[in-house]
């Protein structure tokens, strides 16, 4: 983990970036291993009502496909995946970038192939090890003209694609469902402000839990957000 501590043209079909227009790219993770894909789905109507655009990347760090299923999508062409794209990446044959991206109900997704087989994640078809490291860095990039990127990470801060992906985000969202998730929440935030450099105003956490641990502790320490509505006015600036 110390070692961790020092690595640190968009297409016709992308949202162009406005100059000084400045999206904000939030990163949805539960600690505990729990599924913050419920989250999401609180939070892109929301999106759609105030006319925003966005993008939802779902990284395979233990590569469970979560999204595709929730949002009803059983049948994704393998070329619009992130496990393409991740292949692609990793051996330098790239397509245009809009070519991975599935549209669902105004909103571009960049999704884990939900028939993609347990025993063979697209992880252990990578032949470089920099690919983790580099993609969330790379696809914030590409996804510049979107008001809002969603980041939906599964994996814990030892899995490489996890770690970058939150520290490309410009706000983390940690999401805790129950008390014992809580724990390990509050755990997970502790060690990422104290060890690697991250800001309170970067870190946000989310309970919608009415138990008492999370209410009190939550409202005292961590200014505990409880409604999807109010993660959106955590907007990131021009």
């Amino acid at each position: 983990m110390k070692g961790m501590k020092q690595v640190f043209k968009l297409s016709k079909h992308i949202p162009e970036a406005e100059e000084k227009k400045k999206n904000t790219v939030m990163a949805l993770w539960n600690p505990a291993g729990g599924d913050s894909s419920e989250l999401l789905e609180a939070l892109l109507p929301l999106v759609r009502k105030a006319g925003e655009s966005a993008a939802v990347v779902e990284y395979p760090c233990l590569g469970v496909p979560r999204i595709a299923y929730r949002f009803g999508l059983e049948d994704i062409p393998p070329a619009q995946t992130i496990d393409q794209l991740l292949i692609d990446y990793d051996r330098g044959m790239l397509q245009p970038f809009h070519s991975y991206l599935l549209p669902h109900e105004e909103v571009d997704c960049l999704l884990i192939q939900p028939r993609s087989k347990p025993d063979a994640p697209v992880l252990v078809k990578l032949q470089q090890e920099k690919t983790l490291f580099e993609l969330p860095n790379y696809l914030k990039a590409q996804l510049l003209g979107y008001d809002w990127v969603f980041f939906v990470l599964q994996g814990q801060l030892i899995h490489p694609m996890t770690f970058f992906a939150l520290r490309a985000a410009d706000k983390v969202v940690l999401v805790a469902r129950e008390p014992l998730e809580w724990i390990r929440t509050v755990g997970a935030y502790t060690v990422m402000l104290e060890d690697y450099g991250f800001s309170r105003e970067q870190l946000l956490m989310f309970s919608e839990s009415r138990h008492s641990l999370i209410r009190e502790q939550g409202k005292k320490d961590f200014n505990l957000i409880a409604q999807p509505a109010e993660l959106l006015k955590r907007k990131v600036l021009a």
